[in-house]
């Protein structure tokens, strides 16, 4: 299945006890890397997809921030093959597709804006690959936007090669000063609105805000306040996600989504609020398997 050239093999095959998810693992050059397919039942093969080995931009809420792990960025064939193997593994392509959506979500490990060229090039090769056998061949990407200047290359890049993508900005807080604390390597906020307004109106794709509210950090009265008045009018809605508690840190989900998004919703913000899935095989938002990173991605000497 994969090229001799290629140094990638299949680990293990994981499933969800309490929803459809699948992970896969890999181990390329020697790193592991993770895949999930996602199945809402909904027409949509989602699967979740690295972009890197590991990351260390330091959110504090991330698995990954636990550890000094090398990090490097996949190749175009570490995204692709392991697309392939798990399209053809869960014989994906034996049913009638021509009204089915193949989904790549760049949101598994790795921040993908700082590896724009490979993530550029790996959905072109996944249109090429898959557009015979699917209605719709489209991708979805999550970034904190670490420089303003690489949301500017990216955003010239998507549209260049007029790819189907949809952005979605890791926000977290709208207070510059907690999210600094808990998103160290994220750019500043009100440029980062900007650039997404401007890669929406470049590409012709669409956006939107990812924020896990947690209590007492990003809850507060004058959160949903920032918030309002920095998405009021900006057409970008926002999608709540349960916020998948870490055990190495003492941050636990609020309770207060409905408040945040009935007072949204007042000022013509749309909103919705999603539960990851996967979550008991670290397939949720900032979950991993870190069994087999801790084995397998070794520490920085």
């Amino acid at each position: 299945m994969f090229p001799d050239h290629l140094d990638l093999k299949l680990l293990k095959i994981v499933r969800s006890n309490v929803d459809n998810t699948v992970k896969y693992i890999f181990l390329s050059r020697g790193q592991i890397v993770e895949f999930s397919y996602i199945n809402k039942k909904d027409g949509k093969d989602i699967i979740c997809a690295p972009t890197q080995t590991s990351c260390n931009l330091g959110c504090k809420f991330c698995f990954l921030s636990d550890y000094d792990l090398v990090v490097r960025n996949l190749t175009p064939e570490e995204i692709l093959f392991p697309v392939k193997y798990i399209v053809h593994d869960l014989g994906l392509l034996v049913r009638p597709h021509h009204n089915n959506v193949l989904l790549i979500s760049f949101m598994g490990c790795g921040e993908p804006l700082l590896n724009i060229k490979n993530v550029v090039e790996t959905c072109n090769r996944i249109i090429n690959e898959f557009k015979e056998n699917y209605g719709v061949v489209r991708f979805a990407v999550a970034s904190l936007i670490p420089k303003i200047k690489l949301m500017r290359d990216f955003t010239e890049a998507v549209k260049k090669n007029a790819i189907p993508l949809k952005f979605h900005l890791s926000l977290h807080s709208p207070d510059p000063g907690v999210r600094k604390e808990i998103m160290p390597s994220a750019d500043q906020i009100s440029e980062s609105i900007e650039m997404v307004k401007l890669f929406m109106s470049s590409t012709g794709n669409s956006a939107e805000i990812h924020y896990s509210l947690i209590d007492g950090i990003n809850d507060r009265e004058e959160d949903v306040a920032m918030l309002t008045k920095l998405l009021m009018g900006q057409g970008i809605p926002v999608k709540f996600l349960s916020y998948n508690e870490k055990p190495s840190l003492d941050f636990e989900c609020s309770e207060r989504v409905d408040y945040f998004r009935e007072t949204l919703e007042c000022e013509g913000v749309e909103t919705e609020f999603y539960i990851p899935p996967g979550i008991d095989i670290g397939s949720s938002c900032g979950q991993f398997l870190m069994e087999y990173y801790e084995q397998y991605n070794k520490c920085k000497s």
